[in-house]
């Protein structure tokens, strides 16, 4: 009983984790030219390609009001931007 609870906080953490991460995020100019600056450093191409696209959807987003979007697809630039041996 207790191995259940334990792996179902375990879950519910897991997955509140990235909309915690999206909660200080700031949808607005000065985010999106930070996150152009943070792709702008990333050296694999393919995680850089992913950024890109992640950042061109959360500018469409911003122009279209869609906060929550936009955050999302900002997290998605983050996510991107960090190496894939990285856990957090």
């Amino acid at each position: 009983m207790l191995k259940k609870i334990l792996v179902a906080v375990a879950m519910i953490a897991t997955s509140a984790s990235p909309a915690l991460a999206q909660a200080d995020l700031v949808c607005d100019q000065d985010g999106l030219q930070a996150l152009e600056a943070e792709i702008a450093q990333i050296t694999d191409l393919q995680r850089q390609n992913e950024a890109k696209e992640a950042l061109t959807k959360a500018k469409a987003a911003l122009a279209a009001n869609d906060t929550e979007s936009c955050k999302l697809h900002m997290g998605e630039v983050t996510t991107a931007a960090k190496p894939k041996s990285d856990p957090m």
